[in-house]
């Protein structure tokens, strides 16, 4: 397995666009309404989203095999979002380097923290996110987990 990370522009709405599906469609299928909104997007829309968040896709030669995304959140910090790996790139350390991506791209930005939600389920995620400089940010209550980093 080749692995490489690369920042997206607006004018690599096709890549990032293959990388984005590849992550709905493990999380909730093709058959899935958020699916279908995704793959109906055209390519203006990718391009706007593009422009506006700072997004990473990882690939085995042309295959993504995962994503990451920043954007400002509502305090001016930063927010990492829609984290993927395809579980055949799991356990190669190439989460690692997308949250690294998002660290570099936060710091070049000018935010001093970053945050994220997870899952309140999903140990695997949050013990990675802890191992990665994460801290549960307060109570968790019956929602989502919400975690924050020093940048």
């Amino acid at each position: 397995m080749q692995l490489q990370v690369r920042r997206f522009g607006p004018d690599d709405w096709e890549p990032a666009r293959a990388a984005r599906l590849a992550s709905v469609r493990d999380g909730f299928g093709e058959d899935s309404d958020f699916y279908r909104e995704q793959a109906a997007m055209e390519p203006a829309a990718w391009r706007a989203v593009l422009a506006e968040h700072v997004r990473f896709g990882a690939f085995d030669g042309d295959r993504p095999v995962g994503t990451v995304c920043w954007r400002t959140g509502d305090d001016g910090d930063g927010q990492l979002y829609g984290m993927w790996v395809h579980p055949d790139a799991r356990g190669t350390g190439l989460a690692d380097a997308l949250v690294d991506a998002v660290v570099a791209a936060a710091r070049e930005l000018g935010s001093a923290t970053l945050s994220l939600k997870v899952e309140p389920g999903n140990a695997r995620a949050i013990a990675f996110y802890v191992r990665t400089g994460f801290v549960a940010d307060g109570d968790p209550g019956p929602g989502l987990v919400v975690m924050t980093r020093p940048v």
